[in-house]
């Protein structure tokens, strides 16, 4: 066995109906969810809204096939990132490990320490830095890597915004969705980035990247277009009562109906597979939106999931941190 581990990092999902009280639970457990200082206030509040919303969060995931299908295409992108990775002569394990579902950080970690491995490289799946996940995701993977394997080494990366790989992925998926409209000029089909938003008050208060380099990303993927199609930002995926970056998707869906907009792909900016803020929101809650404000062209592109390009990249930023292979 190798003794070099990276850890792809993400959120995670419930795989079926019955994990869905669970991962909720988990997800509202975290400290940087639920800022509430104290650990026993906020596990209190946590199982009170995974009571609340269980039902109709099973609802959703029911609506999507009956459970997420993150973890797969998770451990997918790790097998391929591997292979390329061994291809290339280089002795070490990608596994999926995730902060709110199985297989979880500290689980996956154990078990590499188990079979020897004395070097991590945690690398978090999110392009996009965020205290509302890069953050956390980091600091679990220290804190187990601490806990099950107690000298070994972990290196960490962060975001990856203009990655070049990343960009061309996403400029891929948008030139092979611009092709099956009825109009395929690019500047008849708007292009609607949508990111999963974030309270405003983390970065009007504590300087959260988040927005910032989302907007790089769309800078760079439409120069890599050639700048041809309007588009506009939005935010998806509100929680609670506080003000979260705007303007909603939801919102800019009418407000493109009412500008007469007649063709629309909307691209998830910042997830890197299909799960249920694409294949629940996007697909089905959005293109609901869409019909009532009377654009009759609405897409998405698919998430970057296995796209060969894609997984060149992942495995292009894990190699751009060269003290983990020495």
């Amino acid at each position: 066995m190798t003794e070099r581990a990276i850890l792809f990092l993400q959120l995670g999902g419930p795989e079926n109906l019955d994990e869905v009280p669970g991962f909720l639970y988990r997800l509202f457990s975290d400290p940087d969810v639920i800022r509430v200082k104290s650990t026993l206030l906020r596990k209190a509040i946590a199982a009170s809204i995974a009571a609340a919303r269980t039902g109709a969060s099973r609802k959703l995931y029911a609506s999507i096939g009956g459970g997420s299908p993150i973890r797969r295409w998770t451990e997918t992108q790790a097998a391929g990132v591997e292979k390329i990775l061994r291809e290339g002569g280089r002795d070490v394990v990608v596994r999926a490990a995730m902060t709110c579902s199985a297989p979880l950080v500290e689980d996956v970690v154990a078990d590499l320490a188990r079979t020897g491995v004395r070097r991590f490289l945690a690398l978090p799946l999110y392009p996009h830095y965020s205290l509302t996940t890069t953050k956390g995701a980091l600091e679990r993977s220290r804190a187990a890597v601490a806990r099950f394997a107690p000298g070994a080494e972990i290196e960490e990366l962060g975001s990856w915004p203009t990655h070049p790989g990343f960009v061309a992925a996403h400029a891929e998926t948008i030139r092979e969705g611009i092709r099956n409209f009825p109009d395929p000029r690019p500047e008849s089909i708007h292009l609607l980035y949508s990111a999963h938003s974030i309270p405003k008050k983390l970065v009007t208060r504590e300087g959260d990247p988040y927005p910032a380099e989302v907007e790089a990303s769309i800078t760079a993927i439409n120069a890599a277009l050639g700048g041809k199609s309007p588009w506009s930002l939005a935010y998806q995926s509100k929680l609670g009562p506080v003000e979260w970056l705007g303007p909603s998707t939801l919102a800019e869906i009418g407000r493109l109906g009412r500008a007469g907009t007649r063709q629309v792909l909307a691209i998830p900016i910042a997830f890197v597979s299909d799960h249920v803020e694409t294949l629940y929101e996007i697909d089905q809650l959005f293109d609901d939106e869409a019909r009532r404000a009377a654009i009759p062209q609405f897409r998405r592109t698919p998430g970057l999931n296995d796209r060969p390009t894609f997984l060149r990249a992942l495995a292009d930023i894990a190699l751009s941190r060269e003290t983990f292979w020495r």
